[in-house]
């Protein structure tokens, strides 16, 4: 198993530049601590955030400072929302992102995004029609950095005239891909395709499965021979020297945040994940983190909560622990990757998924 982090921002207003050099802070320690992935997330305003959350939506800027700070972990997106902008400018962004991150360490991670229908209408899209204008998008995103004339495009969607999209990419044909997503084309296509298939932190071990299982007969149809490895998983993880110490210092955090995913509509989606019980959209950490939405305490105690994590999902080839976070306090933060990196990992670090899809799931 491989390891990293998915910088999945959530910081109380500061000003941006603050959390960004946090979140900066944090790629740069899991860089040290031997982290091979960084996943950070593009966060585009909503009502419930302004002057209350800070968000990032060039994710790209970050990785090119970030690339500079750090030797050898990757990063990419988690994810870029390819449907909201012109394909030809996503095209070129990535290309240069390659170069400058340089190394073979930039991966183009691409999905749908929340769905939240204000960031198609606020660029006058629809949101109805975001998964088929993705996968025209990246049909011409793929056109961009393959084609060695200038070319039209007469898309459904998108449309242009004598496209010339410089530099193509540093790594040919492209660089690494990955993909967030729900619909079972796109779960297929990555499959097929050998693209790394995301799992958000709030996924259940059986959605994964599932997912994984879809995702794994289609590389196997393409001839992939270890689809698994590449699965990568997501986990709210925090170690401390108990679990009641670490469940003190995330709750009012977590409480804080909890507050804003209320509003958002996100609670929904992790009452419908667990099958919560609970009134209204009203939901507790304590609450969470009992149905084993976090894995908090010792790392002897986490160790084999993603152990038996792990085997209920049926195996996969990267996990990314979550940060981004304004939990506790820097000191506690980094020392739970420590430990993570220290005396959980090594724990962990065998593990090669290598069972057949399930066939019965198709």
């Amino acid at each position: 198993m491989e390891f990293g982090i998915f910088s999945n921002g959530f910081r109380p207003h500061t000003t941006a530049a603050q959390t960004y050099a946090e979140d900066l802070a944090e790629i740069v320690l899991a860089d040290q601590l031997g982290f091979r992935d960084a996943y950070i997330s593009e966060h585009h305003g909503e009502p419930v955030y302004i002057d209350k959350v800070d968000t990032l939506p060039v994710p790209e800027l970050l990785m090119c400072k970030a690339a500079a700070l750090t030797q050898r972990i990757r990063m990419g997106a988690a994810v870029k929302l390819i449907h909201l902008a012109h394909p030809v400018d996503t095209a070129i962004q990535a290309a240069v992102t390659d170069h400058v991150v340089g190394g073979g360490r930039f991966i183009f991670g691409f999905g749908s995004g929340f769905p939240n229908p204000l960031f198609a209408n606020e660029r006058g899209l629809s949101h109805e029609d975001r998964h088929p204008r993705l996968r025209e998008s990246l049909d011409l995103i793929l056109k961009c950095w393959s084609s060695e004339e200038p070319f039209d495009w007469d898309g459904k969607y998108w449309r242009g005239k004598n496209i010339v999209a410089t530099p193509r990419p540093l790594n040919q044909p492209h660089m690494p891909m990955a993909t967030a997503t729900d619909t079972e084309a796109m779960i297929e296509l990555a499959g097929a395709r050998g693209y790394t298939l995301l799992s958000a932190q709030l996924e259940p071990a059986a959605f994964i499965r599932r997912k994984a299982d879809r995702y794994a007969r289609a590389a196997k149809t393409a001839g992939r021979a270890t689809p698994l490895d590449n699965i990568t998983v997501a986990r709210y993880v925090y170690l401390a020297d108990s679990r009641e110490e670490a469940m003190n210092d995330l709750r009012p955090a977590i409480s804080y945040e909890l507050g804003f995913q209320m509003q958002r509509g996100l609670i929904r989606i992790i009452r419908s994940n667990y099958d919560l019980q609970f009134k209204g959209d009203e939901v507790s950490f304590d609450q969470l983190a009992e149905a084993g939405v976090y894995f908090l305490g010792e790392p002897d105690q986490v160790a084999r909560q993603l152990r038996e994590f792990y085997e209920a999902a049926g195996g996969f080839g990267t996990l990314l622990i979550v940060t981004g976070n304004d939990w506790a306090t820097t000191e506690k933060r980094e020392r739970s990757m420590r430990l993570f990196m220290e005396e959980v990992a090594p724990k962990l670090r065998a593990l090669a998924p290598v069972r057949e899809p399930d066939i019965a799931a198709a």
